[in-house]
């Protein structure tokens, strides 16, 4: 799993539970454009943010870093 990988897993989380990418900086402390560049990989994600972002989806981070497979 590359960080591309982890990126995109919370952006697919966040935008399936409708919460704002704005309300998600805010909660972690940042402004909205740093976490702008953290879903689009352009700034690492630390272990900590990570955690936070789980807390705040209501998730494990296990289940924040993967986009659950669609069942057939």
């Amino acid at each position: 799993m590359t960080d591309k990988d982890i990126v995109q897993a919370i952006k697919w989380h966040r935008e399936n539970k409708e919460i704002k990418s704005q309300d998600v900086a805010e909660m972690l402390g940042h402004i909205p454009s740093k976490y702008s560049k953290i879903e689009r990989g352009e700034q690492v994600i630390t272990g900590l943010e990570l955690v936070k972002i789980a807390e705040y989806f209501g998730m494990t981070v296990e289940e924040l870093v993967r986009v659950p497979s669609r069942k057939r």
